[in-house]
Parts: structure tokens; sequence; C-alpha cells
């Protein structure tokens, strides 16, 4: 199973009040978000077709984007459905924790935009030997729910809680048979992947177009296991990480310091966490206040702050 975070990080999160949030921040710095979906953006539900962004949520995201703040959407969503949640915003998305990469608008210019693509190589025979296993073994359980993905295959235990040991041992026993493929875990779900995928080589391969600015500071917002590379990510400049889930070592570097924050209040590598998704919608909302008033600053060529960010504005 994926180990929860060990005692040599912090799993005491700072409670980050959402209407504080410039409190943490610093005008003469470039920021970057990084966004997941269910539980994030929009609110958890049994049945995962059920869950939507709200419009205020997505007006927000543009009105941040038009300040020239880059986001992003990292989800465990195929990129389709990220898509159809994210209409009729456009936004740079990394779905299925990394395995479809679309950087629209330019955020990573070392890859073509009008293209979708992979962090790691996917053999599509073996994907659709699991998938067909996976069937099978899951018919007699009427509470599951089978996600088939282009790259992957999840199995959702949302309707009956109680199946989780079940869910987990039929899991298990096919990734066994698999070593190119590995388990991973999320709420309520067991997703079979290929090994080296997560979220944090995703916001990593984003990252990688924006101009290397001494002062960017990455964001990213989850709320689930799946989000916990991602906070590694943003928040370890350097720094050599086994995340052991993908048995694999990432090494994270040029990047300045970020923040990670966490949506629930359960151990997390992350330092700041949110109670919940309406603490995410209130986030956004002084995210934009603060955005706006940089970008006023910024704009009287006689501000100490504009002053200061000439490389940033030049570079940007």
């Amino acid at each position: 199973m994926t180990p929860a975070p060990d005692s040599s990080v912090n799993t005491s999160p700072i409670h980050l009040q959402p209407n504080k949030i410039a409190d943490h921040l610093s005008y003469n710095k470039k920021y970057c978000l990084f966004l997941d979906i269910d539980g994030t953006l929009a609110t958890f539900t049994l049945d995962p077709k059920d869950s939507i962004i709200p419009i205020t949520t997505l007006t927000l995201l543009q009105q941040i984007q038009s300040l020239g703040v880059s986001i992003a959407v990292v989800t465990g969503r195929s990129l389709v459905e990220a898509q159809k949640m994210l209409s009729p915003l456009v936004l740079p998305i990394a779905a299925t924790h990394g395995l479809e990469i679309v950087p629209n608008n330019g955020l990573n210019s070392s890859l073509n935009n009008d293209e979708s693509t992979t962090a790691v190589p996917v053999d599509p025979s073996e994907l659709n030997d699991i998938k067909q296993i996976i069937i099978a073994l899951c018919a007699p359980y009427a509470d599951f729910t089978l996600e088939d993905k282009p790259y992957s295959v999840a199995l959702h235990y949302r309707q009956n809680p109680a199946l989780a040991d079940v869910a987990y041992n039929l899991m298990e026993k096919v990734s066994n048979n698999y070593p190119n493929w590995c388990l991973k875990q999320g709420k309520f779900v067991w997703e079979i992947v290929p090994e080296g995928v997560n979220k944090g080589t995703a916001i990593l391969t984003l990252l990688q177009g924006l101009p290397a600015v001494d002062t960017l500071c990455p964001i990213f917002l989850g709320d689930d296991i799946t989000d916990e590379a991602g906070f590694l990510a943003v928040q370890n400049p350097s720094g050599v990480i086994d995340e052991k889930e993908g048995k694999s070592e990432h090494y994270y570097q040029h990047l300045t310091k970020g923040m990670g924050i966490k949506v629930g209040e359960e151990p997390t590598y992350a330092r700041f966490y949110l109670h919940d998704t309406d603490d995410v919608v209130v986030l956004l909302h002084h995210f934009l206040k603060f955005f706006q008033a940089q970008a006023s600053l910024l704009s009287h060529p006689d501000s100490p702050v504009s002053m200061n960010s000439n490389t940033l504005r030049s570079k940007s």
C-alpha cells in the first residue's frame, strides 16, 4: 500500500486561513498555481460522474489567468474528463497522474501545445490484459465502479467503503503479475498505473517550460494521497526524493521552494492545509485580490515593488 508520510516530514501542517493568504505571499515573487480537481476544485461525490467544478470557480480561475498567472490542473482524471469539467476554461492539464499532459497556452514551451505527451511509455497490450482480468474479478461485486482510462485502470469502491479490503486485494493480485506497473491509492479507489508515474513528476514536467526566474514560487493544492508527490515536488528544491510508491528516485532541481496546500486535515507532506473545498473558493478569491494588487503595483514604474521586480517582469 502507499506509505503514509514518515516521521521525518512535517505531518502537522499549519492551518491556512484562506482570507489571509496575502500574509504568506510577496509582491516581489512570481507565482504559478497547480490544482487538483476532485476534492479540491470539485466536491468529492460517490459517483465521479456527478462531480462538477462550479462556474464561479471557473470564473475565478479565468480572472487569475488573465493577470498573467500560470495555472495548470494536475489530476487523476482522464484528459477527456478533465477538459470537459474545465470547459469553457482552457488550461494546461496533467491528467491520469501525468500520463496525459497537454501544455495548453504555452505553459511548457518545449512541448507542442496541440499534442499530449506521456511521462513514461505505456504497453497497450499489457494494459488491455490488466483491464480484462480486473473486469472478470469484479463481476461478483455490483458496488464496484471500474474507470477505464487510456493509460491506466481504476477501481472505485465509493458506493460501498466496506469493500476496501476486497478492492485492494483484488488490485494487488493483478498488479503483482505485471512488474512494470504499480498500484496507486486514492480516496476510495485503487488504480494500476505504469511504474514511475506520479503528480510530482507531472508538475515538474509542466514547470520545465517556465522561465528560470529565481523568485518563482509554485503552489500546489490537492486533497488526496496521490497529491503528496506533488507537495514534495514544489517544496523540495534540488533535493533527492525516494517516493517509494513508484520504486524510483526523482531528482527535483532548479526549483524555488514553493507551497503545498492540503485540502483536508489528514497527515500530509504539505506545509499548509485548508478545511474543505469551500475554503478553496475563498482562497481563490483572495489569490485574485493579491494578483490584482501585484499587477497594479508593477504597473507603476516608481513603485519599489516594480523596481525590485524588473528581472521578474523581463523573464515572464
